[in-house]
C-alpha cells in the first residue's frame, strides 16, 4: 500500500477520533473502533495522519501536510509503522478482516471479564442505550438555557436552605416517630434518587452523541456503588459536553431534592412525612457533595479531569510524584524536565492537596476509632488493633493499585 502514491487510506466507518488530552507530558487521543468496543490511545502525530485518512487524501498528500505541520518527512520506515498499528487493529477500511475483527472484540471481552475479582466486580443490570437515546429526544428541552437557568437556582437555593439550617434538619431527622416506615421507605426514595442519577448520566451521554453500554453495579473495595458506563465521553470534541456529561448526574441528585424541600416546607411540625423528609435532605445533599470531592474517583474527579483536559488525572499525578521524589536519579530529572510548567504545577498541586485530604480524614477517623476502643480493651490495645487494620488497609491498597497497573498494562491505555 505505501508503495502507491494514489492509494487513498480510508479509516472505517465504526473508528472515531477523540480530541487531545494531556498524559504527563504529552498529548493523546483515544481512538475508538465500535465494531470490537475497543479504545485505543495514540499520540498527536498519529491521530494527525489517521485524522486525514477519509477516502479524499492520498499518501502524498498527507506527507505533505505532516511536513508542514510538523516539519518532519514521513519515510517509508515510518508509514510501515503507521500501516502495520493500523492492520493490527484492522482500522483500515477495506482491508479489514470480519476473523480478526471478531478475535479483537473477543480478547476485549475475555480482558474485561479478567477485571473482575473480589476487589473489583460489576453486575450489569441493564443495556439501557436505545432507552437513554429515546429520553435524550424527548428530554431535549432540559439541556436549553431556559431550563438550567431557573433549574440551577432553584437547586441552589434548596443546598443554601440545607446547608444554613443543618441543625434543625438533623434535630427532625433523629427524631422518627414511625422509624419501622419511614427507614424503608427512605431507603427506597435515595435508590430512586440514584436511579434517576445514573440515567441522568447516559441521556447526557447519548444527547451528545454518545453510546451508553450498561448500568449497574459496581464493587470496588471498599464500596459497592451504582454505574453507569459512558466511556465515548472521550471522543467528545467539546470539553463542556465531557463535564456536562460527569456532572448530570449530581445536578438531576440535586433537582431531585427540590420536591422533597417541598414536602418537608408543606408537612407541618410533628406531621409523618416532615422527619423523613429532612433526613433525605440532609443524606441527599451530604452524599452528593462528598461526590463532587476530586479526591474520590467520582463525578467530582472526571469532571476536573475533563475541566482540566487530562487523561487520568490521578495516576498521572501519581507518576509525577513518584519521578520527583526519584529527582537524583538523572532518568527521573531528565524524564521531568519533558513537563510543561502547567503540568507540573497540576499534578504537584492535585498530589499535595488529595493527600493532606486522605492524611486529614483517616487521622479523623483513627481519632473517633481510638477514642470508642479504648473504653473496650484500654489504649494499649486499641494502638494494636489501630495499626493491624492500617497494615491490612495498606496492603488490600497496594493490591488494587497492582491490579490497576496490571489492567492498563493489558488493555494498553
Amino acid at each position: 500500500m505505501t508503495g502507491t502514491a494514489h492509494d487513498r487510506p480510508r479509516l472505517r466507518p465504526e473508528v472515531a477520533l477523540g480530541p487531545g488530552m494531556r498524559s504527563g507530558p504529552r498529548t493523546v487521543h483515544h481512538v475508538k473502533d465500535a465494531r470490537t468496543g475497543c479504545y485505543y490511545r495514540v499520540g498527536s502525530r498519529e491521530y494527525f495522519v489517521m485524522g486525514l485518512m477519509d477516502g479524499q487524501h492520498t499518501i502524498e498528500d498527507i506527507g505533505r501536510s505532516y511536513a508542514d505541520t510538523f516539519d518532519r518527512r514521513l519515510g517509508p520506515e515510518h508509514w510501515q509503522q503507521i500501516f502495520t498499528m493500523l492492520g493490527r487493529y484492522q482500522l483500515l477500511d477495506g482491508y479489514a478482516d470480519d476473523a480478526a475483527l471478531d478475535r479483537l472484540k473477543q480478547a476485549h471481552e475475555a480482558k474485561q471479564s479478567a477485571r473482575q475479582g473480589w476487589l473489583r466486580r460489576r453486575w450489569v443490570i441493564l443495556r439501557p442505550d436505545q432507552l437513554c437515546a429515546t429520553l435524550a429526544s424527548r428530554l431535549s428541552f432540559a439541556f436549553r438555557t431556559a431550563f438550567l437557568v431557573p433549574a440551577f437556582v432553584l437547586l441552589a437555593a434548596v443546598q443554601l436552605f440545607v446547608w444554613t439550617h443543618v441543625g434543625a434538619l438533623a434535630h427532625e431527622a433523629t427524631h422518627q416517630k414511625h422509624p419501622m416506615i419511614t427507614l424503608p421507605l427512605s431507603a427506597l426514595v435515595v435508590w430512586g434518587i440514584t436511579v434517576l442519577h445514573e440515567f441522568a448520566h447516559g441521556v447526557t451521554c447519548r444527547h451528545f452523541g454518545g453510546r451508553v453500554t450498561e448500568i449497574g453495579v459496581s464493587w470496588r473495595f471498599p464500596m459497592l456503588v451504582p454505574y453507569c458506563r459512558t466511556d465515548d465521553i472521550v471522543l467528545f470534541q467539546r470539553r463542556r459536553a465531557r463535564v456536562g456529561t460527569a456532572f448530570a448526574g449530581i445536578f438531576v441528585s440535586w433537582l431531585a431534592l427540590v420536591p422533597v424541600a417541598a414536602w418537608w416546607w408543606l408537612a407541618g411540625d410533628g406531621m409523618f412525612g416532615r422527619p423523613l423528609a429532612a433526613g433525605l435532605l440532609l443524606f441527599g445533599s451530604g452524599a452528593t457533595a462528598i461526590s463532587l470531592l476530586p479526591v474520590l474517583r467520582s463525578d467530582g474527579y472526571v469532571m476536573l479531569t475533563h475541566a482540566l483536559n487530562i487523561a487520568d488525572l490521578r495516576r498521572e499525578s501519581f507518576r509525577f510524584w513518584r519521578l520527583r521524589l526519584r529527582w537524583r536519579d538523572p532518568a527521573a530529572r531528565e524524564s521531568l524536565s519533558a513537563y510543561p510548567p502547567r503540568d507540573i504545577r497540576t499534578y504537584a498541586l492535585y498530589g499535595s492537596v488529595s493527600l493532606l485530604l486522605l492524611l486529614s480524614a483517616y487521622g479523623a477517623m483513627m481519632s473517633v476509632w481510638f477514642s470508642s476502643l479504648q473504653h473496650w480493651v484500654g489504649p494499649t490495645w486499641a494502638v494494636v488493633i489501630l495499626a493491624a487494620e492500617t497494615a491490612v488497609a495498606a496492603g488490600v491498597l497496594s493490591a488494587v493499585a497492582r491490579g490497576s497497573s496490571s489492567e492498563r498494562r493489558t488493555t494498553g491505555e
